[in-house]
């Protein structure tokens, strides 16, 4: 989800997202304010989690099989997902 803090991933819109189908992770490039926790993945699955932006990122990856991989640049870690 590209969101900023105070813009972007509203709780009705998360609401639908998270209830899409097949749906097995959700990022975000920041913490939802207006969202709160109920609102909001949990903190690794977040790029920036609090306070103003520092800059990090999320980076996608994928291969012509489509399988991919997401990297999150604050915690330096990486979730692979394999093709279906």
């Amino acid at each position: 989800m590209d969101n900023g803090a105070k813009e972007g991933g509203t709780p009705a819109t998360w609401d639908i997202i998270r209830k899409s189908p097949h749906l097995e992770d959700l990022w975000q490039l920041h913490f939802s304010e207006e969202g709160g926790p109920a609102h909001n993945v949990p903190s690794e699955f977040i790029a920036n989690p609090d306070g103003p932006d520092a800059a990090h990122y999320l980076l996608l990856t994928a291969q012509t099989d489509g399988q991919f991989d997401v990297f999150n640049s604050r915690t330096n870690k990486s979730k692979h997902y394999p093709a279906r």
